[in-house]
């Protein structure tokens, strides 16, 4: 009997980037909409990133939602601090040599990081890397046997 290949699971790459707050939300968001990805995506693209998410954080979601940690958890929240980051790209990957191709491709540095400047805060950029498991999918509880105390 052959023995059967793990395929390992897809990698999540998160980049979080925080605007350079020379700018406004509304305006650092048309332009990572209509300037940054449109720059960005061919060379991910050109690499084979298999999936490339871009999540925006408003600063009214997160002022609304600490307020909820604050009084929801009944003062045990101590420490429980909505991340500062402005947007998240996620690039999903089957080998992580794909995001290292992208990072070192010449385009990389000339159409996208090169115009980067007085937009995204280069100082503080935090990068995330790991799998994912979803444990309700579709309504549905999956990967997991639950149990009851």
């Amino acid at each position: 009997m052959a023995e059967q290949q793990q395929q390992m699971p897809m990698l999540k790459v998160s980049v979080l980037h925080y605007r350079d707050k020379s700018h406004d939300e509304a305006t650092w968001l048309k332009w990572y909409t209509e300037e940054q990805i449109p720059r960005f995506i061919p060379v991910a693209h050109k690499h084979g990133i298999d999936r490339c998410e871009l999540y925006i954080t408003p600063s009214a979601f997160k002022e609304q939602f600490q307020a909820d940690l604050d009084n929801l958890k009944g003062g045990c929240a101590a420490g429980w601090n909505m991340a500062p980051y402005d947007a998240v790209v996620t690039y999903w990957v089957t080998d992580p040599q794909k995001v290292r191709n992208m990072l070192n491709d010449p385009d990389w540095n000339d159409k996208v990081v090169a115009f980067e400047k007085g937009w995204i805060d280069q100082t503080k950029v935090d990068v995330q890397i790991g799998t994912q498991t979803a444990f309700i999918e579709d309504g549905k509880i999956v990967n997991t046997v639950t149990k009851s105390y």
